[in-house]
This record gives structure tokens, C-alpha cells and sequence, in this order.
């Protein structure tokens, strides 16, 4: 019996995660202040399922090789995205007050480069996003080459419907002051990226093509 795990359940598992990570750690966070972002879910009842969530996406991305062929863009991008999501998880975001310490390892790390822990947070948040996007477009050309039309145009669909909502709520937030404008721009970008892992990993397989 083989009892590998193929690239379309590893797209179901991660993109599960992703749609289902906002909603979770709101409802579990137990904190009587304002969630801003999933990431200070990290200062929260939710901690565990905040980190233990990433790291399990991180590892998966390690895992995945696209469809198993060459070593080309996409399997680099995921292995980067390996490492951009366990940097989220394990480097913390501002806390609610000044007792939200850091642990000792993250600013002992983060001050070897000049930085803060968040520091390194936000960027790897951005850089984990920008792979993601970009990831999702691979999908689409792949489905193309493949004569897959409206498969293609759904994964792509997606990658700009990410694009432009994030820079949208983004341009809305800084006009408005909105308070927890980056909560909405990480809602938004992990829902779309969740559910066009996840149609990646349910469609049925041609046994003539190796599809996206």
C-alpha cells in the first residue's frame, strides 16, 4: 500500500490551514484586547494552534515538489516558503503591552542582525505572502499548458483578486486609521490562497496529464 503523501493532498491539507487559521484563533484567543492581526494571536490562548498551525504549513511547503518533476522556480519558492512561515510563527509581533516579552533565542538571534524580532516577523510575513501569490500563479500557467482554460483562470483570478485586495485594504486602512487593517489584509490573502490550494488539490486527475 503506498503511503506517500502527493502533492494534491498536501494542496488540500495546506490550504485548509490557511482559510481555517483567521477564524480559529479568533475564537480561541480568549483575550479581552482587540485582535489586530492573526499574528498577536501569538500573545493569546491561541498561541499553540497560532504556531503549531504555521510550523505544519511550513513543513508541508518543504515537502511539496509541484508535481515532481524538475527542481525549477516553484520548488525553490516552496522550500522559501517553508522558511518564511516558521520565521512568522517563531519570531513574535508586538504584544499587547510592554510585559509581552519576547523569548530570550528570537532577540538573541534578531540582535545578531540589527533587528527585532518583529522585524523579522514583518518581512517574512511580506516575502511568505509575495511566494504564495506568486505560487498560485504557477498553478495557472501549468493548468494552461495542460488545456485546463478555466482552471488556469481561476488560479489566476485569485493571485490578482490577492494582490489587489491586500494593496486595497492596505490604501483603506492608512486613510482611515483602521485599527486592525492588517488582520483584514492577512484574512483576505490566506482565504484566497486556502481556497485556490484547495481547488488545486480536489479537482479529479486525468490519467494522460500531470495538472496543476
Amino acid at each position: 500500500m503506498d503511503r506517500q503523501i502527493n502533492h494534491k493532498t498536501m494542496r488540500v491539507i495546506v490550504g485548509a490551514i490557511a482559510v481555517l487559521l483567521a477564524p480559529t484563533v479568533y475564537l480561541l484567543a480568549g483575550s479581552e484586547e482587540t485582535l489586530t492581526s492573526i499574528s498577536i494571536s501569538y500573545w493569546t490562548d491561541a498561541h499553540d494552534i497560532f504556531v503549531g498551525s504555521l510550523v505544519v504549513v511550513g513543513f508541508f511547503l518543504s515537502a511539496y515538489n509541484g508535481t515532481g518533476g524538475k527542481k525549477d522556480w516553484e520548488f525553490y519558492l516552496s522550500k522559501a516558503s517553508c522558511v518564511f512561515a516558521i520565521c512568522v510563527a517563531l519570531f513574535p509581533t508586538q504584544g499587547f503591552t510592554g510585559s509581552d516579552i519576547p523569548p530570550a533565542w528570537t532577540t538573541t538571534v534578531a540582535n545578531a542582525v540589527n533587528l527585532e524580532p518583529m522585524n523579522i516577523h514583518y518581512g517574512a510575513a511580506i516575502l511568505l505572502f509575495a511566494c504564495l501569490i506568486v505560487m498560485m500563479w504557477f498553478f495557472s500557467n501549468r493548468a494552461m499548458k495542460k488545456g485546463k482554460t478555466g482552471r488556469s483562470y481561476t488560479y489566476r483570478t485569485i493571485s490578482v483578486l490577492m494582490v489587489l485586495g491586500i494593496l486595497s485594504i492596505f490604501i483603506y486602512g492608512r486613510a482611515t486609521d483602521l485599527e486592525n487593517m492588517v488582520l483584514w489584509i492577512e484574512v483576505w490573502g490566506l482565504t484566497l490562497f486556502g481556497i485556490g490550494w484547495l481547488i488545486a488539490g480536489s479537482y479529479k486527475n486525468d490519467p494522460n496529464l500531470d495538472e496543476a
